[in-house]
């Protein structure tokens, strides 16, 4: 009669400790009891390896407890769930399986983290006022109005939202709005560039920029630098007299596109079209009357001030159908004009 040798802990054929029996007792899987994790009291944003980071709670959490995990095995999922939170501890429930020599093993912690409140860099650098660049929003030659700079304001908050992912120092640090404008104190010179680039893009208009010595750091001179953005003289929508013809303007951005509003025709702006052209109107001047009737040449309508029927060359996209229907038309020193 042959002795097999068993495993003394389950009984099953082995030559001392079987593998499975090896793998229950040994600890593949651990964490701490308690950790320490740093969130900025006024943005939430946490400190995770060696970097501010902006996430939620959950995924905070996740980081700091994932990073202190130890684990020994071929494939482990990890699940961790916020039981409590509080001003000063989070405390968690961390639930792993593990796949351990063919064997899967499920594992739970409960663990404790500790949050100390700590001011990030960038809340640090604009509660101190600190800012490296100014952009000051301006108009050609006139004063840009409540529409302008609302839209220049929410192309600004769209571009530093963007930067924001790839530089966390890209931040407003104050808005200032001045009769002449909005003046924008900026955290980075980057962003201040982007933003500028994001104004002309859009609303048209240049730039310049100039710098001023503030100081030195680390035995190099430091530089403030100011980006001047002009919008256009005349922007969109405006209706204007130009080369002896009426124009309502279109788009204002690298090239000044606009429509004739007597032929209907579109034309091209050039820089020296705009030189002399005058102000006579915008389309937010706009106001409603009945188009009565339409020939070859003309179209009546109803002055929308004194109700008395004038007649005016028709531009082409006003037709036959449109006889009886409201439209909108433009008052100027120059006449009457139906805005196509």
């Amino acid at each position: 009669m042959t002795l097999k040798s068993i495993c003394p802990s389950c009984g099953k054929p082995s030559d001392g400790i079987c593998e499975r029996c090896l793998a229950q007792d040994h600890n593949i899987a651990a964490v701490p009891r308690f950790l320490t994790m740093k969130i900025c009291p006024t943005c939430s944003d946490h400190f995770f390896g060696g970097h501010w980071l902006n996430e939620d709670l959950d995924h905070a959490i996740g980081h700091v407890v994932e990073e202190a995990l130890t684990i020994d095995a071929d494939e482990a999922t990890v699940k961790v769930v916020l039981n409590e939170v509080t001003q000063t501890m989070v405390r968690a429930r961390v639930e792993v399986d593990v796949l351990h020599l063919g064997e899967t093993q499920h594992k739970s912690f409960d663990v404790d983290v500790r949050v100390d409140r700590a001011t990030c860099d960038r809340c640090s650098r604009i509660s101190g006022g600190y800012y490296e660049s100014k952009v000051q929003i301006r108009a050609d030659h006139r004063t840009p109005d409540d529409a302008e700079l609302q839209r220049a304001l929410e192309i600004v908050t769209r571009t530093i939202g963007s930067a924001q992912k790839a530089d966390r120092l890209a931040f407003i640090a104050k808005t200032i709005p001045l009769r002449e404008g909005l003046d924008l104190y900026v955290g980075t010179v980057k962003a201040a560039k982007r933003i500028v680039r994001a104004l002309v893009r859009e609303m048209g208009g240049n730039f310049s920029d100039s710098s001023k010595l503030v100081g030195r750091r680390d035995g190099k001179d430091i530089y403030r630098i100011t980006f001047a953005v002009r919008l256009p003289k005349f922007p969109t929508g405006a209706i204007i007299s130009a080369k002896q013809r009426i124009y309502e303007i279109c788009s204002a951005t690298s090239t000044t596109n606009a429509v004739d509003l007597e032929t209907g025709q579109s034309a091209a702006l050039k820089v020296e079209d705009l030189r002399n052209a005058q102000l006579l109107g915008a389309r937010s001047d706009a106001k409603r009357t009945v188009l009565v009737s339409i020939d070859a040449d003309e179209a009546h309508l109803l002055d929308p001030e004194t109700y008395v029927t004038l007649a005016i060359k028709r531009p082409p996209y006003v037709c036959k159908d449109d006889e009886g229907k409201d439209i909108q038309v433009v008052k100027t020193r120059e006449g009457v004009f139906i805005l196509p």
